[in-house]
């Protein structure tokens, strides 16, 4: 079943996929924390706060703000959807550039985390062949399952 990003029964469909790797206890390829405020979402009444943290046991989305988060974003919905769901990393600098991101601490981390979600952000094995998908690529992989494009 597919779900509208950041619904409230995506959010429910989230915590399914992290319960499911609730077990995981192996290296982690990127770590952050980083609050999420997302502005003018097509449901609800006001923005969206949620964090994103890599920090384990996987790819952790969630509401609500961290106290010690990395950094901050905010967003408005449409934009959130193309950067977390299209994960188009070429749209990010326009985006910070343009003013359409407003962004509070370590925001170096911005850009660590958009080629973390990029599509094919692993490169090939010298035999070519496609390395072990990560945690976060198979959380990833599972999210995209379950999200309308």
């Amino acid at each position: 079943m597919r779900y509208p990003f950041l619904s409230p029964e995506w959010i429910e469909a989230m915590r399914q996929i992290r319960a499911e790797y609730a077990d995981y206890d192996g290296p982690v390829d990127f770590v952050l924390a980083a609050n999420v405020t997302v502005t003018n979402p097509p449901f609800g009444d006001g923005p969206i706060l949620g964090h994103i943290d890599t920090s384990g046991p996987a790819l952790m989305i969630e509401q609500g703000h961290l106290e010690a988060a990395d950094f901050g974003i905010e967003v408005p919905y449409e934009l959130a959807r193309d950067l977390f769901v299209k994960r188009d990393p070429a749209a990010v600098m326009p985006a910070l550039m343009g003013g359409q991101i407003k962004l509070t601490g370590d925001s170096s981390k911005v850009l660590g985390l958009a080629s973390v979600l990029a599509p094919g952000s692993s490169a090939p094995l010298p035999d070519g062949s496609a390395p072990p998908a990560s945690v976060i690529d198979q959380v990833i992989s599972r999210i995209d399952e379950i999200t309308e494009q």
